[in-house]
């Protein structure tokens, strides 16, 4: 009786892990990107550093045009670097994405999962309380327990549905 019950729960449980799978790999690859981008500006800051130390020391010893070339260089390396940086802290880190609804904590979805038979068939009206006056009659102890379970289950639903 509680079978589908089960798998119902085992359903959402699933669909959460499946979730949190989800969002774990979304936020390692965003903070992947960030370190990628980070190295390389990092790279392209300390080419720029040796360029423009090397800049200024030929230009300090000679004072002709070779470092026209040298300052170029350096100045590209320093803009690729400020790029590069400013990309990395303009990246906003990703929301979490909505978790799916539990379907179980629907009504109509727990009563589709109590269904008797076939899938065409739902436990209601006369066939419904048929069952439950025979299992307060002739069933068991945790058949009878499992039944109250049930039912003060599905009335904390409804009452968190009402609200």
């Amino acid at each position: 009786m509680f079978a589908p019950l089960f798998g119902a729960v085992r359903a959402d449980v699933d669909r959460q892990i499946a979730w949190a799978k989800d969002e774990v790999r979304r936020q390692t690859r965003y903070t992947a990107l960030i370190g990628v981008l980070a190295g390389a500006a990092a790279l392209a800051a300390l080419g720029a550093i040796v360029v423009g130390l090397t800049a200024l020391y030929l230009w300090l010893a000679t004072r002709v045009g070779p470092f026209n070339a040298l300052g170029v260089i350096g100045g590209g390396l320093l803009m690729l670097a400020l790029i590069l940086f400013s990309l990395a802290v303009a990246q906003r880190r990703p929301r979490l994405a909505a978790r799916p609804q539990l379907q179980i904590a629907r009504p109509a979805a727990l009563l589709g999962t109590l269904r008797q038979g076939g899938y065409d068939k739902v436990i209601a009206g006369e066939q419904g309380l048929r069952l439950a006056t025979d299992t307060l009659r002739h069933g068991s102890r945790p058949a009878l327990l499992g039944m109250l379970a049930l039912v003060a289950f599905v009335g904390l639903i409804a009452g968190r549905r009402i609200r």
